[in-house]
């Protein structure tokens, strides 16, 4: 065979060899990029769609997001082994969030930035701060997050224009001097003092001056009137109870547990029937509401 011919023969052999290692280190080095590439992502919390300022996180709010292991910047929420995204984040925002946004623990709105208790307001509520001791407040035990119910204590004064010894004394048999009961249930406490988030040492007691608790506005005007009227006790309520309990009992009073009220109005007018007093009225004053019992 020809010398020239062997040497070309040769030279495309190696020629081939030569592309064929190159095309192996090629396709291997890409495969394992994939791979490095693959093993080093992870999981972030982002938001689902635009969340406004001072939103509750709720669920469907947030959801996980693969992320390049690289690429992820400090505060980001990752992802733990089975880990729900409404478990990885609770809390109020403290600025507006975009759609796809990843979420960080900063996002939220603690208790050294901004107004936290604003922020911790439904729609439609209104924070009213009332003046507290630790008999008013269950010994201390009430705290941000709990519920309570209001109890208010008021001095009851009734008057009768009518002289007559019976009628006053049926009057003083009735009722002394004070009265009480329930105004308000099932409200949220918002703060106390200035602290408006519950300390890790939750079983820390502490005796505060005021309370701030979450009430609508005509409960606002309400609570407001009955801080003014008489003394207000801070009944606590059970963990996750909500029940809203309908009144079947009479208002207590200081003389006995009666609808004072009701059978103070109607003694008046069997006394009244019964002697021929005519022309007198009773005048029954009840917190901030006053009856008015004519002559018939």
């Amino acid at each position: 065979m020809n010398k020239n011919i062997l040497i070309v023969l040769g030279g495309a052999i190696a020629v081939a060899l030569l592309v064929a290692l190159l095309v192996q280190v090629t396709l291997g080095g890409k495969k394992k990029d994939t791979q490095a590439v693959e093993v080093a992502k992870v999981e972030i919390l982002v938001a689902t769609k635009d969340l406004g300022i001072g939103r509750e996180l709720k669920d469907g709010d947030l959801t996980w997001q693969d992320w390049p292991k690289s690429s992820v910047f400090p505060g980001a929420v990752i992802r733990e082994e089975g880990q729900s995204a409404n478990d990885a984040l609770e809390g109020r925002l403290a600025r507006n969030i975009s759609e796809g946004e990843p979420l960080m623990k900063s996002a939220l709105l603690g208790q050294s930035k901004g107004n936290f208790v604003a922020a911790s307001l439904e729609p439609g509520m209104r924070a009213v701060a009332i003046g507290v001791s630790a008999e008013s407040m269950a010994g201390g035990f009430v705290g941000p997050g709990d519920y309570v119910d209001v109890v208010l204590t008021y001095k009851k004064t009734v008057t009768s224009e009518d002289e007559d010894p019976r009628v006053q004394g049926m009057i003083q048999e009735n009722l002394d001097k004070y009265a009480t009961e329930t105004i308000l249930q099932n409200i949220k406490v918002l703060a106390v003092d200035q602290t408006a988030q519950r300390p890790e040492d939750d079983e820390k007691v502490k005796v505060a001056k005021t309370i701030t608790l979450a009430v609508s506005m005509q409960d606002a005007e309400k609570l407001a009137l009955a801080d003014q009227l008489g003394d207000l006790v801070l009944v606590l309520r059970g963990v996750g109870d909500d029940t809203i309990v309908e009144k079947s009992w009479p208002t207590i009073s200081d003389a006995r547990l009666v609808k004072v009220d009701d059978e103070i109005v109607a003694e008046y007018k069997k006394l009244k029937n019964n002697s021929g007093i005519n022309g007198n009225i009773v005048r029954i004053y009840s917190g901030d509401q006053l009856l008015v019992a004519p002559s018939q």
